[in-house]
């Protein structure tokens, strides 16, 4: 969900970028946008999306991204979390977050700009020669069928 409209759904096409996290975000604009997401005042963490729906979206975030299930649900993982200030709370998440997208951001990052920059150019262009193929025999179907 959206990090500064906890109701939304988290998008990139929303015109706040702080709402997001893209895998290309580097670890100090997670913090940022982790930091500055909409939570509440009410001290310690707890799980209850209609009455602390910025909390519990930030559990349901770092739920999903854990890779260590001991906790069966976001309510459990907040009984785990419950005793932290909302600050070192969101550095976990923040943490979790960026701990999970290294991989990816690295491996996106070498792929358009290092050197897999080769084979993304190759895949882009067997693609279009494939669409152009396609596209030419459903457009010679089309003037077969219309008589031209």
């Amino acid at each position: 969900m959206s990090l500064t409209r906890p109701h939304l759904k988290m998008s990139k096409s929303h015109v706040d970028p702080k709402s997001r996290i893209m895998i290309t975000d580097s670890r100090e604009k997670i913090e940022r946008k982790i930091k500055s997401a909409l939570t509440d005042s009410v001290s310690g963490i707890s799980y209850d999306p209609t009455g602390r729906p910025g909390v519990s979206n930030l559990l349901e975030i770092l739920f999903h991204l854990q890779h260590d299930h001991d906790q069966a649900s976001p309510q459990d993982l907040a009984k785990h979390y419950e005793t932290l200030t909302m600050k070192a709370f969101k550095e976990c998440v923040s943490e979790c977050i960026d701990r999970h997208l290294t991989g990816i951001r690295d491996a996106f990052y070498s792929l358009v700009n290092g050197s897999d920059r080769k084979r993304l150019d190759e895949a882009m262009m067997l693609g279009t020669s494939k669409a152009n193929e396609s596209a030419q025999k459903t457009m010679d179907s089309v003037r077969n069928a219309i008589g031209l």
